[in-house]
């Protein structure tokens, strides 16, 4: 179905996609710095205005993060209606459609979950399941949406708008794991900083500690053995570069946690960790040359 959009400049969105897709991950690593410096209640439980108003005090310095973040998600949000309609309105083939829909979607269910956690006051130093559960969902739909953004982007830049097929889906579903043990990981080290990795290591064995800090060491291990496992099938199949890629990965990964998770590496691990899913995706679609990545 070449040349099915007629009235769209495909290499002018495939860039104005990629650099969406950049901004993106800013948003989010933006929200887990909202996170990590406790300025979920910069804005009190108001959403979405701030302080029950449009531009706050500024009296603390969590205002400031949490306001920014607001700005940010609201320019995201207004970009997203304006690809929806723009693509909505194009002589597009059902793929893109689906694409298009997903993202809206994604964009308004990513809103939502920031809204309960402003609402329900899950911010801060809550350390009850509920916030938990709500992070969960709230860090798989920040990889959908990453994930759903990537794939636009490819449609674009390899001119094919016709039926996308992701092979090996089950990967994906696998990979997913990561993320989610991730956010029970990222949660806990926010709220129990530990003094020391043999401390860390006392406290996750430990019955009375916090739920929180028993379940963090499912991370290390899920990565340990599912990346692992990745980068055996990467290097059997050929995908050299990505299975590389998964061993930076890893690696990052022990050095935050051997470093007890300083800021700065939990951003980059984030960050990371969403470029990894990004060329998953990328590798396992069935674009022309994906073979070749």
């Amino acid at each position: 179905m070449k040349h099915v959009i007629k009235t769209l400049d495909e290499n002018k969105w495939a860039r104005f996609l990629f650099y969406f897709w950049l901004y993106t991950l800013l948003v989010i690593l933006w929200g887990a710095w909202v996170r990590i410096s406790h300025s979920g209640d910069g804005c009190g439980d108001h959403w979405p205005l701030c302080e029950g108003s449009f531009i706050p005090s500024f009296q603390k310095t969590k205002t400031w993060i949490e306001y920014a973040h607001r700005l940010m998600s609201g320019t995201y949000g207004l970009i997203v209606i304006y690809i929806f309609l723009k693509i909505r309105k194009a002589p597009v083939s059902k793929m893109l459609k689906n694409l298009n829909v997903a993202l809206l979607v994604l964009m308004i269910s990513e809103a939502l979950l920031g809204a309960v956690l402003v609402k329900g006051k899950l911010v801060t130093v809550d350390d009850s399941f509920t916030r938990m559960t709500v992070m969960i969902f709230h860090q798989l739909n920040s990889f959908l949406l990453t994930g759903v953004t990537y794939l636009y982007y490819l449609s674009f830049k390899n001119n094919n708008f016709g039926k996308l097929t992701i092979h090996h889906k089950l990967f994906l579903f696998i990979f997913l794991i990561l993320p989610i043990t991730g956010a029970i990981a990222a949660l806990s080290t926010t709220l129990f900083p530990s003094i020391s990795v043999l401390q860390g290591i006392m406290d996750d064995l430990s019955h009375t500690t916090h739920p929180f800090i028993r379940l963090r060491i499912l991370h290390p291990l899920f990565s340990t053995l599912l990346v692992g496992s990745f980068i055996t099938w990467c290097f059997n199949k050929g995908h050299n570069r990505l299975a590389f890629e998964f061993m930076f990965a890893l690696i990052i990964g022990f050095v935050t946690l051997l470093t007890l998770s300083p800021v700065y590496l939990k951003l980059a691990h984030l960050l990371i960790a969403h470029v990894l899913w990004a060329r998953l995706l990328q590798v396992l679609a069935s674009f022309p040359d994906s073979n070749k990545r």
